[in-house]
C-alpha cells in the first residue's frame, strides 16, 4: 500500500511540474508581436475581419527587451524589426519608450510623422529615431511598405492599461504589455 501511494505522490508531483515547465515557456514572436501591435486603417471601414476602400494600414509595435531580444534569436524575424530594435538601449531612449511604424500603402496617400500619436503623447520630430535621410514622409505612392522608429515617454504607456493609437482622426485601442 505504501508503494502505491508514493507511486501516486511521485505521478501527481511529475504532472504538477510538467503543468508548471508548460505554463512557463516564452512566448515566440508571432505572439509577442501580436501582444505588441495595433493596426490603425486609413479611411478604411472596418467590417469584422473585412477593411473596405483603406488607403494605408499603419501597424504600431512597441518594442521592449522581450521582443527585442526573441527578434535576434530567431533566424525568421523580420529585418526591419531587428533593424529598428537595435534603438533599445541608445541614451536617446533614457526615459522612453520605443515604437516601430510599420505602414502599407493601397492608394496615394501622405504620410506626416506629427500627426501620429500614442496615449496622450503627440509625435514630435524630435521623438523620430530613424534617420532622417531614411524617413519615408510626404506623398507617398500607392503600394508602397516601410517603417519608422519613434520614441514615447515611459509615462504614457502604464502596464495592462488601455491607450489609443493614431493618425490624425484615425486610431486604434491597445492594450499595454504586463500585469
Amino acid at each position: 500500500m505504501k508503494r502505491l501511494a508514493c507511486a501516486y505522490l511521485l505521478l501527481l508531483s511529475l504532472f504538477v511540474l510538467a503543468g508548471d515547465a508548460g505554463a512557463a515557456q516564452p512566448k515566440d514572436l508571432d505572439q509577442l508581436l501580436e501582444e505588441r501591435s495595433a493596426n490603425v486603417w486609413i479611411d478604411g471601414q472596418v467590417l469584422g475581419d473585412l477593411v473596405l476602400g483603406a488607403r494605408a494600414r499603419l501597424t504600431f509595435i512597441y518594442v521592449d527587451a522581450a521582443l527585442a531580444s526573441t527578434a535576434r534569436a530567431d533566424p525568421g524575424s523580420p529585418e526591419w524589426l531587428t533593424w529598428h530594435s537595435r534603438h533599445l538601449g541608445e541614451k536617446s531612449l533614457k526615459g522612453k519608450s520605443l515604437f516601430i511604424l510599420r505602414f502599407e500603402t493601397f492608394t496615394p496617400w501622405e504620410l506626416v510623422p506629427g500627426n501620429l500619436f500614442v496615449g496622450s503623447h503627440g509625435v514630435s520630430l524630435e521623438d523620430l529615431l530613424t534617420m532622417k535621410e531614411y524617413t519615408p514622409t510626404g506623398e507617398l505612392p500607392s503600394g508602397f511598405t516601410g517603417t519608422l522608429a519613434f520614441s514615447v515617454p515611459k509615462t504614457v504607456l502604464k502596464a495592462g492599461t488601455e491607450i489609443v493609437v493614431g493618425y490624425g482622426k484615425e486610431e486604434a485601442k491597445w492594450k499595454v504589455p504586463g500585469k
